[in-house]
This record gives structure tokens, sequence and C-alpha cells, in this order.
């Protein structure tokens, strides 16, 4: 067998045996731990009680000698021998082998032994310590008392003392030798220490095995050794504290034959695995076998060896998987053939082939499937017209697809159509009710052979695409018909597929709403036209933008702009030639190719497409006048390639609607420089925002009778580094375009907020600055955090802030934009209406609008005296404003005159070049009518 064969089958018997030798380690590890726990435990518990009980005899031991040289003490004679008084003492009989020294106190002096201590041991007994916490009482005449003298550096000396009729008669140094004997019997492997019951060491012995050598050891050593604890008490024999006997010795070991017992368990543990491994091999081996030629078949079966099956015969699951095996193995061996041939199919799918191409795999598919059979397919081309391809036995029974062209009438349309379900038909019976033949087109081939004519008809979209007509040499029922309809399920796909790839060609190059070419479709046709161009042929590329197309957007909603966009769409096809091709590459914006034009041609059909979309448009019963602007760009002069005709063409769109809109503009280099500067102009406001490059400058709002200066209005400033003092108009189309006006206002109010907070805490009379808002700022609905945060970082009162806003901001819904300003307005913060009349407010809407303050514009003020018709739309904005009961203010005064006609019609404040032009804050302040000075004059 080869490696591939037994890898898997290795892999099993692998894990397996694993799986069986893990379920056996663990309980024989558990087992084992425990064995040893347990024994060890019931050793360490035995070798603790022994030490336990050892160390207890070793205690009485010494109580025993301190007992027996009590009793010597006390029978020890009143003199000594030979009645000499000071003389030295000879060796007491009895108390040599105990006491260390010994000394008599008398009425005739003191008398020690042995006569080599110069020294008694009366001073020594009187600085000893007894261990007791409170002095005894009152001693009897045979009592006998312990003390411990630890004044020298070696071992403390243990002291007996003598009392005879209340007076102390011998003083013995209890020789420790002979006192702590017992623990030098105790044994070589412990290690003994006797302490006071106040801690202090009177004895510490160590065996010649113990491994405590040191007491610095027993850290070492802490987890291997036992220690035991006795206390001896003496208060009542010898009239001293207790002491306390600690054995300690290494932990015992458990041994069997002179070997750890944790080593026999693990013996017997290995042994048993062992038996578990090798019983665990021998019946996976004997399982493994028949999965062996299993694998073996199935990998055969995948090499696509034909006729693969196994020999087991057993009466487990294991036979019984084998015969579903082999019973898998015939089903695998037919499927294989179906799917063979419609692979076949599904490739021709995948690779775009045509259709023929398909029905011909299809029509030999159905030919092995049914070999005595006959078949065609038929499917419509056109409006009337039916390929039908067959097929046909040759020479040597060779299969031959053959096709044809069919030319359908009403009638026979009609009926291919009408066939929407599977049939079966006798072909020696004239056809259904009418009795007459079958046509050509229900015929699968010769009708010698056929017995049956079973029909398929394939439906897309819920109609007849297709037909598969099959004739079969016998009788056939529902289900023989099943490899067949799955035939006619591939032909279904390819039909989808031919038909979903058209649909997604012509959604790629045109415009969903319109039909026109889209942006990619535009591309490809200019790319087209340009590969075809000569170098120096005419091409007019026209760039058309709808004028105001917004306004429908937001005040009829997004279906009426739909609505318009096609309608436009229509206006432009019906006024450009034929050649000419009319594209939407999105939103309101439409571009016109035009080869062969010159400049005269290009500018009348920009003529004829404005003046086709500035007719009005009927949008749900409301006429709608927008417009258009268009801007021209020619090849070869303006640009060879898609890019540069396109970029040129918006160039001059953009300048045709900065002209005015309503008009076409031809591309120039001027207009190329001057967007050019615009986007230089885009890079450079946004270093100046980095850079701090901005100022604000403010011009002063006067009340009309005496001058005097009540607020100001807030205005900013570009100091540019290179082109000076620049003013709004020639920066803010640019930052209004380029998104920028948002961060732009955003600083503006913020400075103007800090600068009148600062005016107002040095005492500056200044009652409100006013500051404008963009468009975007409302429609970003970001303004009222601006100025939230604005007047609390510079703590300025919202009394003291006024917001101009033009009515072109109320344009459309102004719903948003009225619920920010009353928002603020609630605050305190006061909504001036900037531009009144110069825009397209209505009264219904003005009436509702949040505002306190009407601002007169310059325009109507510059015809005051002069203009009769300029006087009487002033004369009505101040009646308004009056009923309103809104506060007036005049701007753009230059003259007294003018100033005089608006103070006679009651403005509240003016405002202009005649009271102050706009200066920077250093300067406003010195203004002579801030402080209730004189009436302004004007500046320059």
């Amino acid at each position: 067998m080869s490696d591939d064969a037994r890898a898997p089958r290795s892999r099993l018997a692998q894990r397996l045996f694993l799986l069986f030798v893990l379920v056996a380690v663990l309980p024989l590890a558990l087992t084992d731990w425990i064995a040893t726990l347990a024994t060890t435990q019931v050793a360490e518990d035995l070798s603790l009680g022994a030490r336990s009980q050892a160390t207890r005899q070793v205690s009485r031991q010494v109580l025993d000698r301190l007992l027996n040289a009590k009793s010597l003490l006390r029978l020890a004679p009143e003199a000594p021998p030979g009645g000499s008084a000071d003389a030295a003492l000879t060796e007491p009989a009895g108390l040599g082998q105990v006491f260390h020294q010994v000394t008599l106190l008398g009425a005739q002096g003191q008398t020690h032994w042995p006569a080599s201590e110069p020294a008694s041991l009366a001073s020594v007994w009187a600085s000893a310590d007894s261990g007791l916490e409170r002095p005894q009482a009152a001693h009897s005449a045979a009592e006998v008392q312990l003390r411990l003298d630890f004044s020298l550096p070696s071992q403390p000396r243990v002291l007996l003392g003598a009392f005879r009729d209340g007076s102390l008669r011998w003083i013995a140094e209890v020789d420790s030798g002979h006192l702590w004997a017992p623990l030098t019997d105790a044994g070589l492997d412990t290690a003994w220490s006797v302490r006071d019951n106040r801690g202090r060491l009177l004895v510490r012995h160590v065996g010649e095995d113990s491994p405590l050598q040191r007491e610095s050891d027993l850290a070492e050593a802490r987890g291997d050794v036992v220690s035991s604890n006795t206390q001896l008490f003496l208060a009542g024999e010898l009239g001293a504290g207790e002491w306390l006997f600690t054995q300690q010795a290494p932990r015992p070991r458990v041994r069997w034959q002179g070997l750890p017992l944790a080593l026999w368990l693990g013996a017997v543990a290995l042994l048993g695995l062992l038996a578990v491994a090798l019983f665990s091999h021998w019946s996976i081996r004997r399982t493994l076998q028949p999965l062996r030629q299993l694998t073996q078949g199935t990998q055969a079966l995948a090499a696509g060896a034909a006729g693969t099956r196994v020999e087991i015969r057993r009466d487990d699951e294991i036979g019984d998987l084998a015969d579903a095996f082999n019973d898998m193995a015939q089903r695998i061996e037919t499927q294989i053939g179906t799917l063979e041939g419609l692979a076949a199919i599904d490739r021709d799918i995948l690779d775009g082939v045509s259709f023929e191409r398909v029905a011909g795999h299809a029509l030999q598919r159905l030919a092995s499937r049914y070999p005595r059979a006959c078949a065609s397919v038929n499917w419509r081309e056109g409006a009337s017209a039916l390929h039908r391809s067959w097929m046909t036995r040759g020479p040597a029974d060779a299969l031959l697809i053959r096709s044809e062209q069919l030319e359908l009438d009403g009638e026979a349309l009609m009926r291919f159509a009408g066939l929407f379900r599977d049939e079966l038909l006798d072909p020696a019976q004239p056809a259904a009710a009418s009795r007459q033949a079958l046509p050509r087109w229900l015929c699968p081939g010769d009708p010698a052979r056929v017995a049956t004519i079973a029909l398929l008809p394939l439906r897309h979209e819920g109609q007849t695409q297709a037909l598969i007509v099959l004739g079969l040499a016998e009788a056939a029922d529902d289900a023989a018909l099943q490899p067949a309809r799955e035939v006619r399920d591939r032909l279904a796909v390819a039909m989808a597929a031919r038909s979903r790839e058209q649909e997604l060609v012509y959604r790629a190059a045109h415009d969903s709403l319109t039909g026109l070419a889209n942006r990619y479709g535009l591309h490809q046709r200019i790319e087209q036209t340009l590969d075809r161009l000569a170098d120096d042929a005419a091409l007019a590329v026209l760039s058309l933008d709808l004028d105001h197309f917004k306004d429908v957007n937001d005040t009829l909603g997004h279906e009426a702009g739909d609505e318009l966009l096609c309608a436009a769409s229509r206006r432009l096809k019906s006024c450009v030639p034929a050649s000419a091709l009319v594209a939407r590459p999105g939103g309101d914006e439409f571009i016109l190719l035009l080869p062969g034009a010159d400049p005269a041609a290009a500018a009348t059909l920009a003529r004829l497409a404005i003046a086709a979309l500035g007719r009005p448009f009927t949008l749900r019963g409301v006429e709608q006048r927008l417009g258009a602007s268009v801007g021209i760009a020619l090849h070869p002069h303006h640009g060879r390639t898609r890019e540069e005709l396109l970029r040129c063409a918006d160039i001059a769109l953009f300048a045709a609607k900065a002209a005015g809109r309503g008009q076409h503009m031809l591309f120039t280099p001027e207009l190329d420089r001057a967007a050019r500067e615009r986007v230089q102009l885009q890079a450079e406001l946004r270093r100046a925002l980095e850079r701090n490059e901005f100022v604000v400058h403010y011009q002063p709002r006067v009340q009309p009778r005496d001058g005097r200066i009540l607020s100001a209005e807030a205005l900013i400033r570009w100091q540019h580094p290179e082109r000076g003092l620049l003013y709004p108009g020639a920066f803010i189309d640019v930052a209004e375009s380029s998104g920028l006006i948002d961060e732009i206002g955003r600083w503006v109010l913020e400075a103007a907020c800090t600068q009148a907070a600062a005016w107002r805490r040095e005492g500056t009379p200044l009652r409100r600055i006013s500051v404008n808002v963009s468009t975007r700022q409302l429609v970003s609905g970001e303004l009222t955090g601006f100025v939230r945060d604005a007047l609390s970082h510079s703590g300025l009162p919202a009394e003291a802030l006024e917001l101009e806003v033009t009515e072109s901001l109320l344009m459309g819904d102004p719903g948003e934009a009225c619920a920010q300003l009353a928002e603020m307005r609630r605050w305190g913060v006061t909504i001036a209406l900037d531009d009144f009349g110069t825009g397209y407010s209505s009264m219904a809407i003005l009436r509702q609008l949040p505002i306190d303050v009407m601002k007169i514009d310059r325009s109507f003020v510059v015809g005051l005296g002069t203009d009769d018709g300029a006087m009487a739309v002033t004369r009505a904005i101040v009646a308004l404003a009056r009923s309103l009961r809104l506060h007036l203010v005049a701007e753009g005064i230059e003259t007294e005159a003018q100033a005089e006609v608006l103070r006679s019609m009651g403005c509240d404040e003016l405002q202009g070049y005649l009271f102050s032009r706009p200066v920077p804050a250093d300067l406003f302040e010195l203004l002579p009518g801030l402080r209730q000075g004189p009436a302004l004059v004007a500046q320059d």
C-alpha cells in the first residue's frame, strides 16, 4: 500500500492508541499518587507520635534528675565533715556525681566544694533567675528552689538552693553533663533545644547524623523537618518557671525492601500501562484493518477508478459501512457521468460562448443519456425568428449537430409562447385538437424512430424563450425525463447569463434614470471617438449644468428632481444632431459630444440647449424655470485627451456660472489660469487657518440722533503674507466652495466673542457684537454647538451676541434653520435678518422667522434721495419692521443725505462709511462716539 493510503490509517491508529493510553494513565497515576500520599501520611503520623513520646520521655528524665538532685541536697548535712566551718569541703557523699560545685552557708561562714572553685555560689544565687513572673512565698524548712544563672557567656548554669528553717543552707550547681545526658542519649539524627518560659536557650544538642548542625539550617530544611514539643513544669517542685523541650528530626521516608515506596508504586503503574498499551495496539489493528480497505476504495473512487468495490464480510457496523460504500460507489459512477455532461455546458456558460454552442453540448448530453432518442433545441432570435439546432446520426452512427433559422408567423409564435409546462405528445396522433400535423420546429428528428415526443419549455422573465424537443423511441414516464430537465435547467442558466450580461453591459454604460450614457459610457464613447479622429479633426465637448436645480429638490423633493432630469434629458436629445451624444455623468450635469463641430457650431448647440432648458417645466402642476450654463472645449485646440477636454469644459462651465448663469462660455487659457489660482487660493486658505493669518475688523453701528456707538459688526480680513490685507470678497466664495467656511466662521465667532468680552471687562459701553453666519454653518447643524462653546470660553453673555443671517438661508425648507435660531434666541442671542429685500423671502415665511433685527440692504440705501423706487421700497421695509416690532438697522450709509432720510424714517441704528470703516480692535477703541462723544465723522 502507498504512503498516502497508510497515512490516514496511521494517524487514526496513533490517535486511538494515545486515547487508550491516556485513559489508562490518568487512573493509574491518580491511584499511585493517592497511595503514596496516604502511606507517607501514615508514616509521618506514626513517626510524629513516636517523636512526641520520646520528647516527653526525655523531658521526664531531665525532671527525674532534677528531683534526684533536690533529694540529695535536702539530705546534705548541716556542717562539713571534721567540724571546720571555713575549710574546703571534701567531695560530699553522693553529691559529686550530680553537682558541679556546692556551697554550704552556716553561722560560722561559707564552705564550698571543690576547693579549686575560689568563688562562692552565694553571690551567684542572689543574681540568678527562677523564671517565675512573681517572687515565691516564704519557703518551708525542707524546700529546694531552682534558679538559672545567665552571667556566663557559655551554657547557663542550673542552681539548686536548699532552705532549712526558712534559711538558705546549701547552694549547688547541677552538673550539666549529668542533667542533659538524656538529650545526648535520645538519638543521633535529632536536634534538641530547651528554653525557659521566656524563650532563653538553656541547652542545644545536635546528634551526629542530624542535618541541623546550625540553627540556620532549620530555615533551609523547614519542609523536610518535623518538630515535637513538650513543657516541663517546675513551679511546684522547684519553684521555677516551665521549660520547653523541642525535638527536631528529619521527615520520615517510606521504604520497602530498601527502596522508596513511590518507586515500587510507579513500577507497578508502568507494568499496568504496558499491559493496556499492548492490548490497545492489538485491538486497534484488528479494528482498522477493514477501515484500511475502505480508505483504499475511497481513494480509488476519488481518483475516478471505475468499478471500485470493497470485499468485507462482517456482521457488525463495519460490514454495514462496507455495503453502504459499495452502494454509494455505484451511485457516484452514475452521477459522474451526468455531471461530466453538464459540466461542459457550465464551462460554456462561464466562458460566455454563444447560445448555439451551448445548445450543441446540451444535445450531446441528451444523446449520451438517451442513446436511441433524437432531440432539438429551439430558441428565439429577434421578434419572429426561431433558431433550431438538432442532432442526427451520420455514417457509422456518428452524432451530427445541424442548425437552421426559421421564420414563424404570428400563429406559430403564439403557439411557441403558449408552451409553459412540460408535455408528452404522441406523434402518431395529429397535434392536439386541431388534428393537424406537427410543425417542423416540434419535430425532433426521424419520425420513424419516435414513439413519444417530450416538450420541455424554457421560460425566462415570464416568457417562453427556448424549447427542448425530445423524441423517445418508446413510451416514457415523468421520471425518465429527469435527466432532460437537468439539461433544460442548464440551458436556462445559460440564457439567463446571456440576458444578464447584455443587461449589465447596458447598465454599466447608461444612466438608470434617464437612459443616457453615464460617466463610464461617456468615457468609452470619447475614447472611441478620439481613436477614430485624425489629429486635426474637430470635436466639441459641451459641459452643461442646470441652474438652481437644488431648489427643486429642496422645495418639491427628490422625486420631482428626478422627473425634471428626465424631462431635461428629453429636451436635450431633441435639440442635438443625430451624430451627437448626450450623457449624464451624474447629478444635474450633462455632457454633449458633437463630432466635427467648430466654435460656431458648438456655440449654436449651446444656445439651443440653453433655450430648450430655459422654457418652463411643469412638475406636479407647478411651473419651474431653471435655465442652464454651458462650458465648451474643442479638440484639438484645448486638448487631445479625454481628461484634458473634460477638464477644460468644466473650467469654462464654472466661468459661465460665475458670470451670471444662463449663458455659454468657450474655454480660454485665461480661464485655466483663473481655475489654477482658485485651487492655489484654497491651499493658501488652509495654511492661513493653520498660521492664524485672519484678523477681525469692527464697524460701528451708531444711534441716529447723537452718533453714539451702540454696537459693532465683526468683519473678517485676511492678512496675506504676500498680497497684504484681503477683504472677504477675495476669498469667501472659495472658502464656501471648498468647505472651509465652517472653520473660518467658527474662528470669527470665537475671536469676536473674546474681544467683546474683553471690552465689557474694561467698561467699554458696547451693547452687542454682531457676527455673520454662513449658509453652510446652519445646514451642518453644528452652529448651536459652536455658539455655546464660544460664549462659554469667552465668558460673554448671550444677550451681548447678535447673529446675522441672510434670507437665502431660509429658502426651501427653513424648518431646521429656524429651529436652531429659535434655540439660540431662547438663550438670549439676538437674531438679525441681513440683506432683506434682495432675495426671495415671502411674507408668510418672514412672519414665522425667529428674528429680532432687520437690516436694510445697502442696495436700497444708495438710491435714497435720488431714486423714488428705492425710497418707496425702503419706506415699505421700515413699515414692515415696525409692524413686526423689529429693531431696524440700515447699512451702507455713505452720505449725510442718506443718513438724514433714514433718521426721518425712524431707523434704530445706522452703519456705513459715513461713520467709520471697519477698523482693528485697537483703533475701534479710539472712535469718538464709543464713550458718549459727539457725532462721528467719516474716516478713511
